[in-house]
């Protein structure tokens, strides 16, 4: 079910992920913005998954954790927060996990579950525990405002997060050079 392997780094897997890294940054700049401070859809969500397929947990950490460090460095505003980054980084550890070496196709029961039941582990314990718990820590906005304000909205983005996935991992699981740095 889970491949807890490291994959090797390679040139190819290096810059693939230096890509996915660069692509994760720009899309995230065109976020939707529902409530400020509060409820933002992205789909880096999807560059994120494909960090985890072709690179594993391991490196989907570091490269998680890697485009964390990188966007605050380029926004040159607010704080750096260590704990934001780290919540970053295992999620692209969750990721890799769930998808590193995972084939899925469109017409399978049993890869919609598995991506729904991935999906909901990712967003339960980044959208739904920690960003909630960091913000209460870090700008004192209780928990209980934060998702009286909005922030259950999110449960929204769970079947658009799975739809997205499923619509578009299967199909580029058919390209040959993304098939050979997910399986090698």
């Amino acid at each position: 079910m889970f491949q807890f392997k490291v994959p090797q780094l390679t040139t190819k897997r290096l810059v693939t992920l230096a890509i996915l890294i660069s692509l994760s940054i720009i899309i995230s700049k065109f976020s939707i913005i529902i409530i400020p401070n509060q409820l933002v859809l992205s789909f880096t969500f999807l560059v994120d998954t494909i960090i985890g397929m072709i690179a594993g947990p391991i490196w989907g950490f570091i490269s998680l954790g890697l485009i964390d460090v990188v966007d605050y460095l380029s926004s040159g505003q607010g704080n750096f927060i260590i704990w934001w980054t780290l919540m970053e980084a295992i999620q692209g550890f969750l990721y890799g996990l769930f998808f590193y070496k995972r084939p899925l196709s469109w017409t399978s029961k049993k890869d919609w579950l598995y991506v729904s039941l991935a999906v909901f582990v990712v967003m339960l314990f980044g959208t739904f525990i920690m960003t909630p718990l960091l913000i209460q820590i870090y700008f004192h906005v209780p928990f209980w405002a934060q998702y009286a304000a909005g922030r259950w909205f999110k449960i929204f983005e769970i079947p658009l997060r799975i739809v997205v996935t499923m619509l578009v991992l299967p199909q580029l699981q058919r390209i040959p050079e993304l098939k050979r740095l997910m399986n090698n």
